[in-house]
Formats: C-alpha cells, sequence, structure tokens
C-alpha cells in the first residue's frame, strides 16, 4: 500500500509580502517602487576550475566554503549515474553548462542556490566515487572511474571550469529583503525541469534548529513505518549516504516526508490556521526558525507522543483512507492532520484513549466511509483553512464523544 492523496500545494503561488506592486497602482507608484522598492542585490561572476570543486565542499564544516551541499539541504539528490556521466562528458567535450548561482550569506561563506546536482555530481566523480556510463559520444569511456581515464583527459577535466554567479544583498538591506531575494531566485530559477518544490525551497530559505528538528523527526522509524519509508536506521550508511532504495522513495526523495511533520506543526494551533496551505507552512518555518533547545525539546515530544497514540489506536490503519471500490487505500496528508492534532489535543486522557482505542478506531473509520456525510471532508476536498479546522473537529468531536459515552 504505496498511494500517497493526489494534494498539490506547490501550485499556491509563492507569498512575496512587501515586494507585490498591488494592481490598480498608479504609474507614479509603480515608477517609485521600482526606484526604491526592488531588492537591492549585488551580484559577481567567476570561473571555477574542476579541480577546486572538491576543495570547497569536501572540507571540514568549519572550512567548508560552500556550506549546504548535504542531501539533507536544499535537496535531496536525486541525479542517477546516468545524468552525472553526461554533465562529465560535457565537460570533456568542452559543450557549455549552465552557470551554478551562489548566494553569499556571509563573508567567504556560500550558499548554492542553483547547481548543486551538478557541483556534487563533480565532486564525486573526481573523488573516484562512480564510473562513467551511458555516454552516447565518448563510449570508450564508459565503464571508467577517473583515476582510469586517459592522463590528458584528467588533466584537461582539472582545467575545465563552470561558471559561478554569486548574489548578495547590499549592507543597507535587512534580513526579510534578504529572505525575499532568496526566495524568488529559487523561485525562477530554471533547474534543468527539476525546479525546487515548495518544501526543498523552505528547507533551503530557513535553515536552523526548527528545520534540523524537522529532518530528526521524519527520520523517526515509528514515523517512517507509518509511512511506508524505508527505515533510515537500515537504510544509511557509514559515511551517512542511503541507500538506493531510500534515496528513489517517493515521500523521501523530494522531502515530501519532512513536509508532512511540518504540517502537524503548522495545524496544531487554530489561532494560525488561515491563508493558504503553502503560507500556513511557510510562515511556521518563520515563526519557529530559531528555536532554542528547550523549545525544540518540547516540539519533539509533541510530535512523537501525539504519533505514538495514533499508531496504538489506528495500527496499520493509520493515517489511512479505506479502498473504494477499485481504488486502492491511501495514506493520505489531510487524515494525517486531523489524526495526529485531534490526538495531541485529548494528550490529557491518553489512558482513556487506549483503553478505548477499538471504540474510536471504529468511529474514525465511519466518517472515512464513503456513505458518510462527511467523507468530502475528511478525504481532504477543499483543501483550505476553514476545511483543515473543520476535519480536525470533527475527529476530536468523535474522540470526545466515545470518552464521554
Amino acid at each position: 500500500m504505496n498511494e500517497l492523496d493526489d494534494l498539490d500545494d506547490d501550485t499556491e503561488a509563492l507569498s512575496v509580502g512587501s515586494m507585490v506592486v498591488p494592481s490598480g497602482s498608479s504609474d507614479r507608484a509603480i515608477e517609485k517602487h521600482f526606484e526604491s522598492g526592488r531588492l537591492r542585490v549585488v551580484q559577481e561572476k567567476n570561473d571555477i576550475f574542476m579541480s577546486h570543486i572538491i576543495d570547497f565542499i569536501k572540507g571540514s564544516n568549519q572550512d567548508r566554503v560552500w556550506g549546504n551541499l548535504r542531501p539533507e539541504y536544499q535537496r535531496r539528490l536525486r541525479w542517477d549515474t546516468k545524468k552525472k556521466s553526461k554533465l562529465i562528458e560535457s565537460f570533456i567535450m568542452n559543450v557549455p553548462v549552465p552557470p551554478v548561482f551562489l548566494y553569499e550569506k556571509s563573508l567567504g561563506k556560500f550558499e548554492v542556490m542553483d547547481g548543486q546536482q551538478r557541483l556534487n555530481a563533480v565532486a564525486e566523480f573526481m573523488s573516484g566515487e562512480f564510473a562513467l556510463e551511458g555516454l552516447d559520444i565518448w563510449q570508450a569511456l564508459n565503464g571508467r572511474t577517473y583515476s582510469e581515464i586517459p592522463p590528458l583527459i584528467r588533466r584537461g577535466l582539472e582545467r575545465a571550469k563552470i561558471s559561478a554567479i554569486t548574489l548578495m544583498s547590499d549592507s543597507s538591506s535587512v534580513e526579510e529583503d534578504s529572505l525575499d531575494l532568496r526566495a524568488q531566485v529559487f523561485e525562477r530559477l530554471n533547474t534543468g525541469g527539476e525546479r525546487l518544490n515548495a518544501q526543498e525551497l523552505r528547507n533551503s530559505l530557513y535553515s536552523g534548529s526548527f528545520n534540523e528538528i524537522l529532518i530528526e523527526l521524519s527520520k523517526d522509524r515509528l514515523y517512517t513505518d507509518a509511512w511506508g519509508i524505508p527505515n533510515h536506521q537500515d537504510h544509511t550508511r557509514g559515511d551517512g549516504t542511503v541507500s538506493e532504495k531510500l534515496k528513489n522513495d517517493p515521500l523521501y526523495k523530494r522531502m515530501t516526508d519532512v513536509e508532512i511533520v511540518l504540517r502537524f506543526f503548522a495545524f496544531r494551533d487554530p489561532t494560525t490556521i488561515s491563508g493558504s496551505v503553502r503560507a500556513m507552512l511557510d510562515n511556521t518555518m518563520k515563526r519557529n526558525r530559531h528555536c532554542n533547545d528547550a523549545d525544540a525539546d518540547g516540539l519533539k515530544a509533541s510530535f512523537r507522543a501525539a504519533l505514538q497514540l495514533c499508531v496504538e489506536v489506528f495500527d496499520d490503519l493509520v493515517f489511512c483512507l479505506p479502498a473504494v471500490g477499485k481504488s486502492k487505500s491511501k495514506r493520505s496528508r489531510p487524515l494525517f492532520d486531523a489524526e495526529m492534532v485531534a490526538m495531541s489535543m485529548h494528550m490529557e486522557n491518553y489512558a482513556e484513549i487506549l483503553a478505548n482505542k477499538n471504540a474510536i478506531k471504529k468511529a474514525v473509520l465511519k466518517l472515512l466511509a464513503p456513505a458518510s456525510e462527511h467523507y468530502a471532508l475528511m478525504v481532504g476536498r477543499g483543501n483550505t483553512a476553514s476545511t483543515i479546522k473543520d476535519r480536525i473537529s470533527k475527529v476530536y468531536d468523535v474522540i470526545s464523544e466515545v470518552l464521554n459515552g
């Protein structure tokens, strides 16, 4: 049962805050915004030798110039060996390769805004981590690692260059403007048909203690089992890389697993449920970005307690919509929201819930029956702030009814 609901919050527009020039503005207002309201950006262009890329991204955390090329930052690496090999072939053939975009977050320290896959492919090949395959032009090099290709070609690759465009806000820019700049660049860059999705974008923009909490929780065995994700303990190698099975898991590879965890924190406070789903998730990342250790411990404990209770009550049907007709059972993000938040609101009744878990499970499954008047609400049709509130309230109410019955 690996089916997932078909929600797509990525179609919602990126929130751009004060950058908007509203429709109906006068020509003078438009000109004024152009003069003073645009993002203040400094750009530099440099050519980087391929032989230097390893030094930039393989050093210690303290000395690393490009500090965000680990798989959990920006996006989880998705290029297969054939695609990496094609890039290396482009350098051998002297075919132009698109530039990478960097953002200078502090003096001499950079974030890779676009080009992570390319830079990692170069570093991995020159470190001997894979052999070339699938080359159409330089077929004679298929099956060879970097050390096995002819010396002249190795020297040529060491002298090959990739262009890097560095962006930075000028000294007068505030942090919010910096985030707007980075968000817009991420959103608009063409990344070869593999644009950053909303969670990858959040992961890049809002790095910090809260983001690390989301990633940590997404690795918990109880959580991965509930969502049918290969568990991290058995699928992470000693060097931190992951197995092909985990790398190719549809929830893991696009950070949907992390976004699902984020949904719990975004929807557990009814006072913050307003606007679009994407805006709610973005704002939750902003609010909690630099939470302290005590808050972090509380956030992790609340998530794990709610998850444990959900699994104990619903067992193998946790977060699952039942099969209807020929359709298969599906794991559901809207149902996850409702079950997790409702259980967290009932945490003081933990023992009572466990004592009545069969009745609670039956009552919630009744809401999910196609004949139920609440079926459309529960399966996530109309994914708005009001329906999220209603869905959570409905599960909370049926739990209360069982406990008070």
